[in-house]
């Protein structure tokens, strides 16, 4: 399969009064044609300014300052911003979590996706017009002739995620960035749109970036998934090698944590302690203060990224913990 995208050892920082904050310290992961990619780790992790530096899309006190972004044989952490915005929203496109806050109030759905349409697409007004409806059918939208004059504010929830994703798609892109796409959404709509992204991925052979802490989206909708902890990936894997072969501990303490129906136990499993201050980080590993089986150098030096088994899955599974030196 072909990678649309290549991100190696990415770095973001921020610039704050207390200090440097490193939001992604040294993040590789590869996107594949027709793949789902899942990022997953608690909030504070550094899953969204992955997403953010992919699109050039930093606060202003923020900037990437290390690593490559390889997109169609371009490095997109060092193009310009002109060429930037061209590929944005055309080439590689991203759906956020709460729709209410990044559709237009004052602007009916459909001009805002017959802009996005207009802006890297040679159609008239008419023509744009007119995909603008067949893309809000092709989400699922009812009675679509209607609904593209309509405001965001006369829209469900679950309708205004799907106008968001006939934007974010009207242009066809190669890459979609889904960052919690169904946080705010009850469990029924969740499912419909989880359903409509890995149906428009077979459609149209996008390779998707699926941002979550929900391990149950990752298990339903991911090929691959990366494990993120304090802007560091600490575990990579296919999704069904990581649910049945977890190496790494925080890895196995998210697992744990998932509520179990047939378990008798009735107290759920946590991991001990929280996400350390990113102003505050630990010397060695950032999850040593957290980790049972943490050992003297854990304290001291930051572990390499280690493969597992390799001669049962190739090169597919990367762990960034001690216990698995010397593999």
């Amino acid at each position: 399969m072909k990678k649309v995208l290549e991100v190696k050892n990415l770095k973001t920082h921020f610039n704050t009064d207390k200090g440097v904050v490193k939001a992604v310290d040294g993040v590789t992961f590869d996107l594949t044609e027709g793949k789902t990619l899942g990022v997953v780790g608690e909030s504070g992790c550094g899953k969204s300014i992955t997403a953010m530096s992919v699109m050039r899309l930093i606060d202003r006190n923020g900037s990437i300052v290390d690593g490559t972004i390889m997109y169609d044989g371009r490095d997109l952490a060092k193009i310009k911003m002109d060429e930037m915005r061209k590929i944005r929203g055309n080439d590689i496109s991203i759906i956020f979590q709460e729709p209410m806050t990044s559709l237009n109030p004052v602007f009916r759905i459909g001009d805002q996706i017959v802009e996005a349409i207009k802006l890297h697409q040679d159609l008239s007004k008419e023509e744009a017009h007119d995909k603008a409806v067949n893309m809000l059918k092709l989400v699922g939208i009812p009675r679509a002739e209607r609904v593209v004059y309509d405001y965001p504010h006369q829209l469900s929830g679950g309708m205004r995620q799907r106008a968001m994703i006939a934007m974010a798609l009207a242009c066809d892109p190669k890459i979609l960035i889904a960052d919690e796409p169904t946080t705010a959404l009850d469990v029924t709509i969740q499912a419909q749109i989880l359903a409509l992204m890995n149906d428009l991925k077979e459609k149209m052979n996008t390779a998707i970036m699926l941002i979550t802490h929900d391990l149950g989206v990752v298990a339903q909708m991911a090929d691959d998934v990366i494990v993120m902890y304090s802007g560091k990936v600490v575990e990579s894997a296919e999704v069904k090698e990581l649910y049945a072969n977890p190496k790494h501990p925080y890895t196995q303490g998210l697992l744990d944590s998932i509520p179990d129906v047939k378990s008798e136990k009735k107290r759920l499993n946590s991991i001990e302690g929280v996400v350390p201050n990113p102003m505050e980080l630990p010397k060695g590993c950032y999850f040593a203060p957290r980790c049972k089986f943490a050992m003297d150098k854990c304290w001291e030096q930051e572990p390499g990224v280690y493969f597992i088994d390799k001669e049962r899955n190739g090169e597919n599974h990367k762990v960034k913990c001690f216990l698995y030196e010397g593999n």
